[in-house]
């Protein structure tokens, strides 16, 4: 999957911070059947096939409240609202009963949820004059009990803690950990086939293949201008390297989640 997010902040305060973040994404799953049988007859002998989708994602609109200021240490509080923009009626062409057809999509391949969701998030930071750390926890929580579609994807508690060194004031480095807990989606997924060529469909179909936890390691660099025709302006690089999952049923692993990401001040 690759996503392209704009987002756009405003302090009308010292203390308020208001945001607004829109999303493009893409994503691309292989598959492979292994036919056995009369069900080779299903699938016409072809053992693989992709499916792909593309287009604007959930907008979210939100804010961050500082309440806590004391010398180096600070805290805010976030809030945003997920609105079900991005798409939940993919469809493309995948294998089943009377041959390949243009059939709807399981729910990791939509583009949005389907259901306004809440943001809360919670952060600490203490700063020194070439190094800081800091933790945050922050979650995802489904608002309705199903969308459009007959599912509602799980919720989603996460917790990171992370230190960073300033080697000069052009660039920063940072490490840390991040843990994820997602629960099951819940109900069924309308108009996604559940038989396929050896009796079951994509793993993908199935709320039992859902949810899960995972820690990962995070390296990350930040270069800064403070000065010159580009003052204000930085680019971040984010690695996370799952260090341990544990995922529910039969589900694809994470390898790696690479972030990129260009900010400007003015």
């Amino acid at each position: 999957m690759d996503m392209h997010m704009l987002g756009l902040m405003y302090a009308p305060t010292d203390k308020l911070t208001l945001m607004l973040m829109a999303n493009y994404t893409d994503i691309e799953m292989d598959h492979r059947i292994f036919s056995q049988g009369a069900a080779n007859m299903i699938n016409n002998g072809s053992t693989k096939f992709t499916t792909e989708t593309s287009g604007l994602g959930d907008v979210k609109i939100g804010g961050l409240y500082r309440f806590y200021l004391e010398e180096n240490r600070k805290a805010h509080l976030g809030l945003s609202l997920s609105l079900p923009t991005g798409s939940i009626d993919e469809k493309d062409t995948t294998p089943g009963m009377g041959g390949p057809a243009n059939r709807q999509l399981p729910a990791p391949m939509q583009l949005g949820s389907g259901t306004y969701d809440l943001l809360p998030s919670l952060t600490y930071v203490q700063q020194f004059e070439d190094w800081s750390y800091g933790a945050q926890a922050n979650a995802i929580i489904r608002l309705e009990s199903e969308n459009d579609n007959g599912y509602r994807l799980g919720n989603v508690f996460g917790a990171t803690t992370w230190v960073g060194y300033n080697l000069n004031e052009w660039v920063g480095l940072n490490t840390g950990l991040n843990y994820t807990y997602t629960s099951k989606l819940k109900g069924s997924q309308d108009d996604v086939g559940t038989m396929g060529p050896n009796g079951k469909s994509v793993t993908t179909a199935y709320e039992s293949n859902t949810g899960g936890e995972r820690l990962d390691a995070i390296f990350g660099i930040n270069l800064y201008v403070p000065t010159g025709s580009l003052k204000g302006q930085r680019i971040a690089i984010d690695l996370r390297l799952p260090l341990w999952q544990d995922l529910n049923g039969y589900q694809l692993e994470t390898d790696y989640a690479l972030t990129l990401g260009w900010q400007m001040a003015f």
